[in-house]
């Protein structure tokens, strides 16, 4: 058997050479990066396999950013503008799929609130806008596990945001108050990348980087 497995990794080291040499510099970057995902998972341990469980707790980094961006593009010109961040925290679950797939669900939440004081003829108010954002979502991942314990991984999700936005008000005219509750559900898509490093066989560690609630994740893993 581990002759098989030199001969296997042999023979996918000469198709890379061959490659470099014929192709044209676009293409050749993708063959080979192809290429390294069949050499590594055919020469090393899986660190994830057709019928692995994991499950994933984590935080979003910076927290809340797209609550942040959009309460800074609306209200960060307002006198004594404050924000609270509560952050984001996101929950996974991935079931493997074919040694090499997996697919599962991804849960988030991100909340923040902003206040801020305007002037109107009557005297000056406060203006406070709560966010609070879940976020459920499909998720199709693929995977190359490099050693028994450390996987490389990336994929995509789709689902949908359901937002819950409450604005109070204290100024007493009511046809100048702004108090009121928003709710909104709307469509929503991840594309990110990471890794997965196993500090014992059944718990770890995970970063994510891309397009999501937040730029970045980090967490940690349980695997059954």
């Amino acid at each position: 058997m581990k002759l098989m497995g030199e001969k296997k990794l042999l023979f996918y080291l000469k198709l890379i050479i061959f490659v470099t040499q014929k192709s044209k510099p676009m293409k050749k970057i993708t063959y080979l990066f192809l290429l390294t995902i069949i050499t590594t998972s055919a020469s090393f341990a899986q660190s994830f396999d057709d019928g692995t469980n994991l499950f994933s707790l984590g935080f979003g980094i910076p927290p809340a950013q797209r609550i942040k961006n959009d309460f800074n593009e609306k209200y960060k010109d307002n006198y004594e503008y404050k924000l609270n961040n509560y952050g984001t925290v996101v929950m996974k679950y991935e079931h493997g799929l074919l040694k090499y797939f997996g697919m599962g669900l991804n849960i988030e939440y991100s909340g923040a609130g902003v206040s801020y004081k305007y002037d109107d003829i009557t005297g000056r108010y406060e203006f406070k806008v709560k966010s609070n954002v879940f976020g459920f979502y499909g998720r199709f991942n693929g995977h190359c596990p490099v050693t028994d314990k450390f996987d490389l991984y990336g994929g995509v999700g789709l689902g949908y945001e359901y937002s819950i936005n409450k604005y109070t008000d204290t100024n007493p005219n009511p046809d100048k108050n702004k108090s009121q509750t928003q709710k909104i559900f709307d469509f929503d898509y991840q594309a990110t990348i990471g890794g997965r490093f196993m500090i014992k066989e059944t718990f770890g560690i995970f970063a994510e980087v891309g397009w999501a609630s937040t730029t970045a994740q980090v967490g940690f893993t349980a695997k059954f």
